[in-house]
């Protein structure tokens, strides 16, 4: 076997994920809704809401901008989503950032110093957190709205926590 034919075997994915965003969609279509509602009253109760507003009335502008707000607030994290991914292999932890530019950082066993579980209180209802991963010199990789942050730590902790053994003569 030649040099060029030899085949670089990474361990088995172990856990792979991207970015949870159910719960942040929901809590901020809630969000936008509730304040448009609010919205919608004041305009009912001070009068303006029937106003025309550039052959539209005000209540009409007012859903269009919320409407608005909602959209881009959605393709956020439809972006987030995209450009995030998360590998857990029995060699190492990946993260992989960016669409059109690709940022790939690992942490090897070798390399894991801790990991920290951080779960608000809507996490806590959702079932969501961010996991941060303090590698050896001094480095902090933030996992952004993991689902079920707990077990994926238990996970992490098991791998990452075992010291690799190398074999001689392998790639």
């Amino acid at each position: 076997m030649t040099s060029s034919s030899k085949r670089v075997v990474r361990g088995d994915v172990v856990w792979a994920g991207k970015p949870w965003i159910v719960p942040a969609a929901t809590i901020r279509t809630v969000t936008v809704i509730v304040v448009a509602i609010l919205f919608l009253w004041l305009e009912l109760y001070s009068g303006v809401a029937f106003s025309g507003l550039v052959g539209l009335p005000v209540w009409a502008w007012t859903l269009l901008a919320f409407g608005a707000i909602w959209l881009i607030s959605m393709l956020e994290l439809l972006v987030f989503r995209a450009s995030n991914t998360y590998e857990l292999r029995q060699d190492g932890l990946e993260i992989k950032r960016g669409i059109i530019r690709l940022h790939s950082f690992v942490v090897t066993p070798s390399g894991f110093g801790d990991l920290l579980v951080y779960q608000s209180v809507g996490g806590r209802i959702f079932g969501y957190g961010e996991l941060t991963v303090n590698s050896q010199g001094e480095r902090e990789t933030k996992l952004r709205l993991v689902r079920s942050p707990f077990t994926v730590a238990d996970t992490m902790r098991d791998i990452m926590g075992k010291p690799i053994v190398r074999v001689e003569n392998h790639v």
